[in-house]
C-alpha cells in the first residue's frame, strides 16, 4: 500500500488530499493504517478481485465512483476497422502541435465542458468549474514533464486534442485527449485517438499507454476500434471528510 499526499489537489481542487494504493497483495487489516489520516478527500485506488478490500472500505466510508480501465496499444496493428466514409474522414485530419493561442482556446472549451464522465465531474461535491481547473492544471503539468498538446483539425477547424509524453523507452503516454463540445456527437473521437497513436509512432514511440474510465462507454469503444487492448483493471473509491468523521 502506498499513501501519496496529492499537494497537486490542493491547487486543482481546493481540498487537501490524500492517494491511497493498493497492491493486490495487501489485506483488508492494513486499511487500519488508513484511519485518522488528515484530509478533506481521499482516492483510493484498489486492483480487480480484492474483493474483501472493496467491502471493508465501503464499511469505513468509502464509496465507488468508477473503474479506470489501462490500455495498451503495441503499434503493430493501425489497419483500423471502419468504412470507406470514415476512412476518408480520418485521412483529411491533420494533427499539430498547438500554439500559445490555441492553448488558450482550449482552456476555453474545457471549461465549456469537454470532460463530464471523470470521478470529479461526476462528484457533486466539486463543482464542474474545480472539475474543468483540474484538467488544465493536469495539462499543464504534462506539458512541464515534457508532454505536448496536439490539435485535431478537420475542414480547417480545430475539433480536438491530445497530450502524449515519450519517455526515454520510447513508451508514450496519451496522458488525456479530449473533443470539443461543438464536435461531441459526431463520431470523431476513434479518429481522434487514430491521430495520437500516429503521431507516436512517426517519432519512434514503440507503444502507447493510456486509461479510460467505465464511465464514459463511448471513449472505452473508440480506444478498442482503434486497436488498444485492455491490461488492467483498478477500482476507485472515494471519500470527503465529513462522509465519516469517525473514520478520519
Amino acid at each position: 500500500m502506498r499513501i501519496i499526499d496529492a499537494t497537486w489537489e490542493k491547487r486543482n481542487l481546493g481540498v487537501i488530499a490524500k492517494e491511497i494504493n493498493i497492491d493486490i497483495k495487501d489485506t483488508a487489516t492494513g486499511l487500519e493504517q488508513i484511519r485518522g489520516l488528515d484530509f478533506e478527500y481521499s482516492v483510493v485506488r484498489v486492483p480487480v478481485g480484492c474483493v474483501e478490500i472493496m467491502c471493508k472500505l465501503e464499511d469505513m466510508g468509502y464509496h465507488y465512483i468508477e473503474t479506470l480501465l489501462d490500455i495498451q496499444h503495441n503499434h503493430k496493428n493501425i489497419s483500423f476497422p471502419i468504412n470507406n466514409v470514415a476512412m476518408r474522414i480520418m485521412d483529411s485530419i491533420t494533427y499539430a502541435e498547438m500554439s500559445e493561442v490555441e492553448l488558450t482556446e482550449l482552456w476555453n472549451q474545457i471549461k465549456l465542458g469537454v470532460f463530464e464522465t471523470d470521478r470529479v465531474s461526476l462528484d457533486p461535491a466539486f463543482s464542474q468549474e474545480s472539475s474543468a481547473n483540474r484538467f488544465i492544471c493536469w495539462i499543464g503539468d504534462e506539458i512541464t514533464r515534457g508532454g505536448k498538446v496536439y490539435k485535431c483539425v478537420l475542414n480547417k477547424r480545430i475539433f480536438g486534442f491530445f497530450v502524449n509524453r515519450i519517455d526515454t523507452q520510447r513508451v508514450n503516454y496519451v496522458c488525456n485527449l479530449g473533443i470539443y463540445k461543438e464536435y461531441e456527437n459526431a463520431g470523431l473521437g476513434m479518429c481522434l485517438i487514430a491521430s495520437s497513436i500516429r503521431q507516436a509512432i512517426e517519432v519512434g514511440a514503440r507503444k502507447s499507454i493510456s486509461a479510460v474510465s467505465t464511465n464514459n462507454i463511448s471513449a472505452i469503444k473508440a480506444n478498442l476500434a482503434a486497436g488498444y487492448q485492455i491490461t488492467s483493471a483498478r477500482y476507485i473509491y472515494t471519500m470527503h471528510k465529513e462522509e465519516s468523521p469517525s473514520c478520519c
